[in-house]
């Protein structure tokens, strides 16, 4: 008589731990498939990008949302950047122009400007027209921009200005790739372009 309860306890225990394990099943699965590349580091968990206002390189108001629906590279930087921006750049033309990321991919490129004070919609336009014309630039004012490169684990700060207003700024020098939904999911440190599209590839396909 014992047997009976005892054994029907014991399948409804399963059952509830079934249904608590499906999930992180699939969420295990969702970050399994991004795949492991020397120089591109997987977040353990996504994080979403948030939702700022900023203004793009033709001077439109852009939501920082309107950038979902595409496997993103996001890069922070500024015009005036002697040597990491042109650099980051430079690879991100070259990946868009490799045929490396198969067709049917959306993808988009994307920098953040952290100099809000000269990086203007035209010095930004001006600054992406020698890499491509589908790159898109936002600047806004560095205290809506913190925030922003905050959530990406990203960094700036502007150096002393002298009175011809020339400084620089020091920031983070790595590529962030998002995924479609708007999930911050890689960090990108000089990886190869087969690298780099095989990432994209994997989250398109999720």
């Amino acid at each position: 008589m014992t047997k009976g309860p005892s054994l029907k306890r014991t399948l409804n225990a399963f059952s509830v731990c079934a249904l608590v394990a499906m999930p992180l099943l699939g969420l295990q699965s969702a970050t399994a498939a991004v795949p492991s590349h020397e120089r591109i580091r997987v977040l353990e968990s996504a994080r979403p990008i948030g939702e700022a206002r900023l203004t793009d390189q033709n001077g439109h108001a852009v939501a920082l949302s309107s950038i979902r629906g595409s496997v993103t590279f996001v890069l922070f930087g500024y015009t005036n950047c002697p040597d990491a921006c042109p650099a980051g750049m430079e690879r991100l033309r070259e990946l868009h122009d490799s045929g490396a990321i198969p067709r049917g991919v959306k993808v988009k490129y994307v920098l953040i400007s952290v100099d809000g004070e000269r990086d203007t919609p035209a010095a930004l336009k001006t600054f992406l027209a020698k890499y491509s014309s589908d790159f898109v630039g936002l600047t806004a004012s560095p205290n809506t921009v913190k925030p922003i490169a905050a959530n990406f684990s990203a960094s700036f700060f502007a150096g002393a200005h002298d009175h011809a207003d020339h400084y620089t700024v020091a920031h983070s020098p790595q590529i962030f790739i998002v995924d479609p939904a708007g999930n911050i999911r890689a960090e990108v440190y000089g990886a190869s372009l087969d690298a780099m599209a095989d990432v994209a590839h994997a989250l398109s396909a999720e």
